[in-house]
């Protein structure tokens, strides 16, 4: 997990975003690319005016890069103050036109990105609403994590990462990648499952066991907790975290659900979404780390 992909709008949200993973690549050796995905609308001129279209894109793409170009001057400036010379990260942008989710998947699997970087705007976070369509059709198509930042949240040390689990399978590789950020930070790392009440006695008992037997087998930290709760939703029991102030990052695997369910509001990931305070790492279900370089601290050198 060597790059950071910051996918930005240049709004509040998409800065607050761009300041978090900059100090995450400082603490955990990462490199930074950021992309802006721009289009061309139809402007209101005046009758007689002529824009040929090959003037609209030119106009558009100047902007984009005029944009980026300040946003990697700030970041550059931060990161002088932030890291050291050694963990400072090397910071590339890209300006390209097309519809946002498409063109940062098709992006992504270029470069070969570890984790992509979102803002959460307010409009995303109000009690029922579903997350705007880029943050959503990203979550489906993704095959890396996708780590969502609330607007203004505090780019503050990472003392506890809280992972939610159901057991699953996916979620070993998943609890992998987060305990290595989780190393880089000295940070602990919470195992969290909401007991449901069909989940009784010694089969729930043996479950459990079986699992925590796996992650103890496949991840070398020390600083790896569990604990679990019994709430009616899984949103009301990382509630209890968040009211605690136990949780600087939540975590979780999205499990695919219907368009039917994801209507009526049947997908875990997108409530989280809405409801989050701290930044939400969201993984997809098939997610598995890529080889070679990809572990913290290992940042890869460009040519």
């Amino acid at each position: 997990m060597y790059k950071i992909l910051i996918a930005t709008d240049f709004s509040r949200a998409a800065a607050s975003a761009a300041d978090y993973a900059l100090r995450m690549a400082c603490s955990c050796g990462m490199n930074l690319s950021i992309i802006h995905i721009y289009s061309v609308g139809l402007p209101m001129v005046a009758e007689g005016t002529m824009f040929s279209q090959d003037s609209l894109y030119d106009l558009a793409e100047k902007d984009s890069l005029e944009r980026l170009s300040l946003l990697e001057a700030k970041l550059n400036q931060d990161a002088d103050q932030l890291c050291n010379d050694s963990s400072k990260p090397l910071i590339e942008v890209f300006s390209t036109i097309g519809v946002p989710a498409a063109g940062i998947k098709s992006f992504f699997n270029q470069k070969d990105m570890g984790m992509i970087v979102m803002g959460i705007k307010p409009e995303e976070r109000y009690l029922g609403t579903l997350p705007g369509s880029t943050i959503r059709k990203l979550i489906k198509w993704t095959s890396v994590p996708v780590l969502l930042v609330p607007m203004n949240f505090p780019p503050v040390p990472i003392q506890q990462i809280v992972f939610a689990t159901d057991f699953g399978d996916s979620d070993i590789t998943a609890l992998g990648f987060l305990a290595q950020i989780a190393s880089a930070y000295h940070s602990d790392l919470l195992i969290f499952h909401n007991r449901i009440s069909a989940e009784k006695g010694g089969q729930f008992l043996q479950k459990e066991k079986k699992f925590l037997d796996k992650v103890a087998q496949a991840i070398d930290y020390p600083k790896v907790f569990y604990r679990h709760k019994q709430k009616d939703t899984l949103e009301e029991a990382l509630a209890v975290l968040d009211k605690n102030a136990e949780a600087d990052m939540l975590a979780m695997v999205h499990k695919k659900h219907s368009m039917i369910e994801e209507l009526f509001g049947g997908d875990k990931t997108l409530r989280m979404i809405s409801r989050t305070r701290v930044p939400l790492i969201i993984f997809p279900q098939s997610f598995a780390t890529s080889p070679g370089p990809a572990r913290l601290g290992e940042r890869q050198v460009h040519n």
